[in-house]
């Protein structure tokens, strides 16, 4: 709710960059790095930034870098490094990082502290480390170590920066009361009413020029990165299929009736009884009780008037209710017809008196009675079985050092190989082609792969499709030449130019209207037809209240004084919307007590974290935290430089 406040109001509670500080490094950024860590660092001493006594090198900002750039590429699979450090990617975990070590330098003073039991137990739980079994496994550890090139001691010291900034900052974000007097002028702007229109200026109205050679030549060059081709590979692969086991997973009738006999017990006739009974400490007890049922007294109440409570066990078999009780019970209760009471008999729990309430009786079942389930079983047991064994004598192949050729080869396998592929299996020489269902799996496995690994297998349809990767070639990221693009690079100038023209019309409409003009008058005057303003109305609450993202039309509304315009995009990018507020009726919340209150619960995380943001500029204060821009300039310069092999 506070974020519409934020941004409907204009409110300076906001605190916007502290809140993706908080979420990306206190409470995920070590843990991210365990699942990222890794990568290849190029040699750098430059110190980047010191913070207190420790400094951070060009190499390991370039580690950090590179860390976050994959774990974006889990959402964005064709993001570039240069794009990454264009959106600011550097200097934000540059900030993380600085931000990080003076929180836990100045916990550290305070007297906060991590023992190594603390390390331990975040190692045990974390679920990378566990085996088989659910638990941490040493080796499995050791082996995550190796693979991602990284030192145990790495790991504690991300482990415990982690843990030092919890016990700092949960307890002054944790959220504190805000005052009623504050809150209450909130509480009632989402009371407040309002109206206005919106008078849409769409794209379509104003045609841009045609372009000359030497401005789409001027206009490629300036954005050559929206003309790249992000980073493909030609990769080869193989399928094994489980419906290729399955035509020689017939079993044979031998095998039908051994399995037919192993499970014999599960075929036989059954015979099941519901009992009802109560255990008494003596015979005499027991038998005097028996008698009682016998003459008709209902057993409940029999056994309620000697102190005791009965109880049902619902379709028992002769060995489960033997088992619950002894051999001797279940003897006098299975001997007995239905309707009638057992012989008291005795158990380790006492002495049994039983009423058999019902008998159900299932005949057995013949082998041709089962054998189609027994075959369906069998046969999908067999088939199972063999591509398992297929996949595990592929696997300890290259382990063996086998190639993929002969892998290929000695399974009987069609490789495939396909053209340079995008990392979600599309091709950008054919935009549009269908991607075939295992190249999603197949790509992204490829992408982290060298050319130099050897192949691996990766499901792609769990229990019925594995893949066998191999990339063959990795094609850099490049701008695809201008002859081949020169009709998309002129439509996008022509929109562009287009786009700019309506802007400008409707900035001019805008400007008109807060010179007291008509919004009619000024549209008339915008020199294309536009169509008629849409109205606009509601209330402020009843707008945040809808779950879901206020049109920017509406949210320019309820930021505008009575009288003013506005110009805002279309979320489509179609056109301008030029927003006028003809008329707002301000709330009063004071009758409304659990506004107020829900207002003041909102308003109590945004002041911890307020409190939270303090602490970290006391941290940095404290500590002392210095950046040197120009070597982080160098290292931009050399990832951009480096483009999508700066991994």
């Amino acid at each position: 709710m506070l974020d519409n406040f934020r941004r409907l109001s204009k409110s300076k509670i906001g605190i916007g960059l502290f809140a993706l500080f908080i979420a990306a490094m206190a409470f995920g950024f070590a843990a991210a790095d365990i699942r990222a860590l890794g990568g290849h660092i190029t040699p750098g001493s430059d110190t980047v930034a010191t913070i207190g006594g420790t400094k951070i090198t060009t190499a390991e900002l370039q580690q950090r870098v590179m860390r976050a750039l994959e774990n974006a590429r889990q959402d964005r699979p064709g993001l570039t490094m240069p794009e990454f450090v264009r959106m600011g990617g550097v200097d934000q975990i540059l900030q993380q990082m600085a931000d990080s070590m003076a929180l836990e330098q100045f916990a550290k003073t305070q007297g906060f502290g991590v023992s190594r039991k603390m390390e331990d137990a975040q190692i045990a739980s974390a679920p990378a480390f566990r085996g088989l079994n659910g638990s941490f496994d040493q080796s499995a550890f050791e082996a995550f170590l190796n693979r991602q090139r990284v030192s145990e001691r790495e790991v504690r010291d991300d482990l415990a920066r982690e843990m030092y900034l919890t016990q700092l900052l949960v307890p002054a974000t944790g959220g504190a009361p805000a005052p009623v007097g504050l809150t209450l002028p909130y509480a009632s702007m989402l009371l407040e009413q309002r109206t206005g229109r919106a008078q849409f200026v769409p794209v379509s109205a104003f045609k841009g020029a045609a372009p000359t050679d030497a401005e789409l030549d001027a206009y490629y060059r300036k954005n050559l990165a929206r003309y790249t081709t992000a980073e493909r590979r030609v990769v080869r692969y193989a399928l094994i299929d489980r419906a290729a086991f399955e035509a020689a997973a017939q079993p044979s009738e031998a095998e039908i009736a051994k399995a037919y006999e192993a499970g014999k017990a599960d075929y036989a006739a059954k015979e099941t009884r519901t009992i009802s009974q109560v255990i008494l400490p003596n015979e005499t007890a027991a038998k005097d009780l028996a008698a009682k049922i016998a003459a008709g007294t209902p057993i409940a109440e029999a056994a309620k008037a000697a102190g005791l409570e009965s109880v049902t066990l619902n379709e028992q078999t002769r060995d489960q209710y033997a088992e619950a009780s002894s051999a001797a019970v279940a003897n006098a209760v299975f001997s007995t017809p239905q309707g009638k009471v057992a012989a008291p008999a005795r158990s380790g729990l006492g002495w049994h008196v039983a009423r058999v309430d019902k008998i159900v009786t299932v005949p057995g079942k013949t082998l041709d009675q089962v054998r189609g389930d027994l075959t369906a079983k069998l046969k999908k047991d067999k088939a199972d079985q063999a591509m398992a064994d297929t996949v595990g004598k592929i696997e300890d192949a290259i382990g063996g050092g086998a190639t993929f050729d002969e892998v290929v080869q000695n399974n009987k396998l069609q490789p495939v190989t396909t053209p340079a592929l995008l990392a979600d299996g599309s091709n950008p020489d054919m935009p549009g082609a269908p991607v075939a269902r295992e190249l999603p799996v197949v790509m992204k496995t490829a992408f982290g792969m060298d050319v130099g690994d050897d192949p691996l297998t990766e499901a792609v349809v769990p229990n019925q499709v594995v893949a066998l990767v191999k990339t063959d070639n990795i094609v850099a990221a490049a701008p695809q030449p201008l002859a081949k693009v020169r009709d998309k690079v002129a439509a996008d100038l022509v929109a562009e130019r287009s786009l700019a023209a309506s802007r400008q019309a409707a900035d001019a409409i805008a400007a008109k209207v807060n010179s007291v003009t008509p919004l009619a008058q000024a549209a008339s005057a915008a020199g294309a037809a536009l169509p008629a303003p849409a109205p606009l109305s509601g209330r402020r609450g009843e707008l945040l209240r809808q779950g879901q993202q206020v049109e920017p039309q509406v949210a320019a509304m309820f930021s505008l004084r009575q009288g003013k315009a506005r110009v805002v995009p279309a979320k489509d990018k179609s056109g301008w919307y030029v927003v006028t507020t003809d008329s707002a009726v301000a709330g009063d919340a004071r009758s409304q007590p659990q506004l107020v209150q829900a207002t003041r619960t909102q308003f109590g995380s945004v002041f911890g974290q307020e409190y939270g943001q303090q602490l970290a500029a006391a941290a940095r204060k404290s500590v002392g935290v210095e950046i040197n821009p120009a070597a982080v300039a160098r290292l931009k310069s050399e990832l951009v430089g480096g483009g999508t092999q700066a991994q």
